[in-house]
């Protein structure tokens, strides 16, 4: 069953200048893949709170978690929209994860990035 499901980590890289106006565009990327055909989008927890404080979880800045079926079509639009979200937003990069294998985005759009993104597609999705 698991098999089946790809858990896509998605977490800004890099620094940001403006910690609120990230959290609150990452919140819009959420909103904006969720319109995808995804499972879920939430987001990604960073550990626990210190002693005292009354979340359970911290949350990683801007970081989303992103259930989808195994698809390469699914996939190829949630990546596409987070390289989207990059070049619009000036977030400089991004880090996307699955089962441990990093894909960094950021806003160029080279031959070479695609090719990248579509052998990382390809190794996460249906044959």
């Amino acid at each position: 069953m698991w098999a089946d499901v790809i858990h896509l980590q998605v977490v800004p890289a890099g620094d940001a200048p403006d910690d609120e106006a990230l959290a609150e565009s990452a919140l819009a990327l959420g909103h904006e893949l969720a319109e995808l055909d995804v499972d879920e989008v939430s987001p990604v927890a960073a550990g626990e709170a210190p002693a005292g404080a009354k979340g359970v979880e911290l949350l990683a800045l801007g970081g989303l978690l992103i259930k989808l079926g195994r698809s390469s079509r699914v996939l190829r639009q949630v990546v596409d929209a987070i390289r989207d979200w990059v070049g619009r937003t000036g977030a400089g990069s991004v880090k996307m994860t699955v089962d441990g294998d990093v894909l960094e985005l950021t806003g160029a759009s080279s031959a070479d990035v695609k090719q990248l993104i579509d052998a990382w597609i390809q190794r996460h999705s249906e044959q």
